[in-house]
């Protein structure tokens, strides 16, 4: 960090210093200028000097303190004040200056030096009051513990301030963290310098003959504890290569094993949680256990992905095959040789209480502790969470599946200690799994043919399709919500010819019972395969649904192994979920006689279109749901658009019949989002029931009156022109412009559009979406005579 990027506080600290150690560096070169030379101060710094190159050589080395500190201390016990300070500025100087590569930052070189000579102004100070410049072994005990303590507390809160300061941090934590573990070394340091000291009772030179090995021992002691350290750290290293070695191979087989994403991350922390509850404290069995959880499917890696991955329950042979895992898994971690039994472990988690387990029909206690635990964690897993061939299940019944298999297939003393504690683990378990690294490759699985080219073997131009969806896409947005859905699937089926190629197309739909039941086919067998019923999470569409993913180019006899029909003839399938709110509605599923070779492109259009579908499906179900008092707009007191729906023929037909006239009328609020944005819900509510009642007062009791969306109403007039519906549209205008005149929830913008049978439609959809037009019309453009659509201006 360069000076300027310092904070201002720390700038200010590090001038502070400097200026306080001006004087005492005068006053301590003044003093050694006006006393009697004395050159032993000399050589206990030359000896200090010495130890410098330890910071410089071994990196490792480079600590707080040092037998040059102690040194240095020594100095002052023996030699006093003026010798101290020079001796620890030429010693941080020199420090200072080779420490710094490649580029030496001056501020650091000032802080560093008038730091340390304050700090050895002032404990050399308290020193010689203490003692008054005794070397008496017994007179300096005390003294030297007060000067070691002083030493390490004052240089220890100059750093830690600077140092927090410019990291940002709190100066009490980053001293408690960072210095505090430093207070031995002090210690030691301090014990040193008075040992040279306590030589001086003997003669003058034994402290000066002593301090070199003094110092070759602490340095030889150092350089062990350096080495030691190094070990430990290089330990570490391996422990943590093996580990991340073991979880990449874990991710491998999560990488084959696609649809157990997060399973095995979920069995390491049941795993580990139930082995602790046992009281395992041994360090290589906990070892065993956790890479026995992470590795325990490592034998899947052997196993065919059409076996892994199959919507559906395996057959007695697919089984068998899959079997093999266990034993293929221990003779895998065989060749890895670790120190602690995995590999048998793996081998053993499928066994059974009973023995009737594989691949070695092991029972009881014969089966290893470790090998039962994994046993509970593993099946835990795939009884909650979900499979090819099944759904997840809620945490108190995958319990009582595991409570009821406890003596038979699970240790029951096991089986026991993990329900006491379910609640614990799984939220452990939870976290784990989402913290599992989310590899890119997996948005891209699906079973696709990788060489297949990206254009469509149709040869439909690109901007043809757009064409086709921008016009299914209007269909379903606004015509189809007046119709029943189930009329809506041959129109869309038929418009969906045009975009993709298939000989049959069954629109599944979820039934709410883990089923999904054929809603509408057309095509190929379509008789046969209308009333077709699926388990959820078994065949293609099954397994769509229960994953939520599409799968494309599967045999689609996968769909009809129930099916009475023969269906073999189909050897393509593309199958895409229909989703809505986070629920599955059902699939639409394409199946081809001929190989279609179904690409991205089609993939990408047929999901489009179960976006298109999926709102109609759900508003579908919640009007079965719906209670016969639903009907009813709770908002404006006035009829649902489904009643409309129900009517709708009748009115059509009675109009037919007779010969009579028809009339519809469309009123939208074009700036209720702004009323209920500004005045609030109620205010527009309020609005839409004060509408509701002009409308009201203008019709007939032979007319219909619904609500049409949120900001719309729609009347049918049975037996009226167009002439008297405009009219009426007029009168509309009138009735809400005196309704609304200074009325406080903020002024209303309507526009009204007419159409009329036959002219404009022989259908109420067709009429509607004829007034819809008549609304957006630009009125300015149309002769009054003719004008069908009334606009309500901003009031004023």
């Amino acid at each position: 960090m360069n000076w300027a990027e310092l904070p201002t506080k720390l700038k200010a600290y590090i001038l502070f210093l400097a200026l306080a150690a001006l004087p005492v560096l005068a006053r301590a070169v003044w003093e050694l200028g006006t006393t009697p030379f004395e050159p032993r101060w000399l050589i206990l710094t030359g000896f200090a000097l010495i130890t410098v190159p330890f910071f410089l050589l071994f990196p490792s080395f480079n600590v707080a303190i040092t037998v040059g500190d102690a040194y240095i201390m020594a100095i002052a016990m023996m030699y006093g004040v003026a010798p101290c300070v020079v001796a620890t500025l030429l010693y941080t100087l020199i420090i200072s200056l080779l420490s710094q590569k490649p580029r030496i930052y001056l501020y650091r070189v000032v802080f560093n030096t008038t730091s340390t000579v304050c700090v050895a102004w002032i404990y050399s100070t308290i020193y010689r009051a203490l003692t008054d410049g005794s070397t008496s072994t017994t007179d300096i005990i005390i003294p030297a513990a007060v000067l070691g303590a002083t030493f390490f507390l004052i240089n220890s809160t100059l750093t830690s301030i600077a140092i927090a300061w410019s990291l940002g941090k709190g100066i009490i934590r980053f001293w408690a963290t960072t210095c505090m573990p430093l207070a031995i070394e002090y210690s030691i340091s301090t014990v040193l310098a008075a040992f040279i000291t306590g030589l001086h009772e003997w003669g003058d030179f034994f402290p000066l003959a002593a301090a070199p090995f003094i110092g070759i021992a602490w340095g030889w002691i150092k350089l062990n504890k350096i080495r030691v350290m190094e070990a430990e750290k290089h330990l570490k290293e391996q422990e943590d290569l093996y580990l991340r070695t073991v979880e990449s191979l874990a991710l491998a087989v999560d990488a084959k094993d696609q649809t157990t994403y997060g399973h095995i991350r979920r069995v390491k922390v049941y795993s580990m949680g139930l082995a602790r509850l046992c009281g395992i404290k041994d360090q290589n069995e906990l070892r065993a256990i956790e890479t026995g959880s992470l590795l325990h499917d490592i034998g899947k890696l052997a196993i065919d992905d059409y076996i892994l991955n199959k919507p559906g329950r395996l057959s007695k042979v697919e089984f068998e095959k899959m079997k093999v895992h266990a034993a293929a898994g221990d003779e895998i971690l065989q060749q890895v040789c670790f120190p602690f039994p995995v590999a048998k472990y793996v081998r053993y988690h499928h066994e059974r209480w009973d023995g009737l387990g594989y691949p070695d029909g092991l029972k009881g206690e014969e089966i290893p502790l470790g090998a039962r635990i994994l046993a509970i964690a593993d099946a835990f897993d795939a009884i909650r969470y979900s499979r090819p061939y099944k759904m997840s299940v809620e945490t108190g019944e995958a319990l009582e599946i595991l409570k009821n298999q406890a003596g038979t297939v699970f240790d029951p003393r096991l089986v026991q200690l993990f329900t006491d504690n379910i609640g614990e683990l799984e939220q452990e378990a939870a976290r784990e799994s989402g913290n599992a690294p989310q590899l890119s490759f997996r948005r891209y699985f699906e079973t696709i043919d990788q060489n297949v080219p990206a254009e469509l073997p149709s040869g439909i131009p690109q901007a043809e399709i757009s064409s086709e969806l921008i016009s299914l896409s209007e269909f379903c947005a606004s015509v189809c919500r007046c119709l029943e859905f189930r009329d809506v699937f041959p129109v869309m089926v038929s418009r969906l010819k045009a975009l993709v190629p298939f000989s049959s197309c069954v629109i599944y739909l979820a039934t709410g019972e883990n089923r999904l039941a054929a809603g509408y086919a057309s095509g190929v067998q379509a008789e046969f395969i209308q009333n077709h019923v699926i388990a959820m999470g078994a065949g293609i569409s099954g397994w769509a649904a229960a994953h939520r993913r599409p799968m494309m180019n599967t045999r689609p006899a996968l769909d009809f192994q129930t099916a009475d029909a023969g269906l073999d003839q189909l050897s393509d399938a593309l199958v895409v979920p229909i989703i809505h709110a986070g629920e599955t509605l059902g699939t639409i599923s394409l199946y081809a006689e001929q190989p279609q070779s179904y690409d991205r492109q089609h993939l990408d259009i047929m999901r489009m279109v179960a976006d298109f579908v999926a709102p109609l499906l759900s508003e579908s179900k919640r009007s079965e749901q719906a209670k016969p008092e639903d009907v009813i707009d709770r908002v404006t007191g006035v009829h649902r658009i489904s009643y409309l729906t129900a009517v709708a023929p009748q009115l059509i037909s009675s109009a037919a019949e007779n010969r009579l006239p028809l009339s519809l009328i469309h009123l939208e609020v074009t700036n209720l989002s702004r009323i209920v944005r500004v005045y609030g819900t109620d205010s527009g509510n309020l609005s839409l029931r004060k509408i509701a009642e002009c409308i009201k007062r203008e019709l007939r009791e032979t007319d219909v009156l619904v609500r049409y969306g949120y900001h719309g109403f729609v009347a049918v007039l049975p037996g009226v022109r167009d002439e008297q519906a405009n009219r009426c549209a007029q009168r509309l205008k009138q009735q809400i412009d005196s309704e609304f005149s200074g009325a406080g929830q903020g002024h209303i913008h309507c526009r009204i559009g007419v159409s009329g049978y036959p002219k404009d439609g022989t259908t109420i959809p067709a009429l509607l979406q004829s007034a819809r037009r008549h609304l957006q019309s630009d009125s300015t453009k149309v002769p009054i005579s003719d004008r069908r659509i009334v606009e309500f201006s901003h009031r004023t």
